[in-house]
């Protein structure tokens, strides 16, 4: 493998791997069935118990992972995706 940069063949090839935090929504149609009318009544029923838990409480998050490879050249520094 050659560097496209300097032409070098002195390339490391590392896979990388990207993590992103991503935050999990309710869909659509569960706010259109029935979530708008279980929220409210959570909060009219049980405001103090349920304020907590909006303030404290766990929020739901996924982990997304991506890998890929990429290039080094150890004589100019330049990297490329393979």
């Amino acid at each position: 493998m050659k560097c496209p940069k300097c032409g070098s063949e002195n390339v490391n090839v590392q896979v990388v791997t990207t993590n992103k935090l991503k935050n999990k929504h309710r869909g659509l149609i569960y706010w259109f069935c029935f979530g708008w009318l279980i929220d409210l009544m959570l909060w009219f029923f049980l405001t103090i118990p349920r304020l907590f838990v909006a303030m404290f409480g766990h929020k739901k998050q996924k982990i997304v992972q991506k890998q890929h490879s990429m290039a080094v050249c150890q004589d100019c520094g330049h990297n490329w995706k393979v």
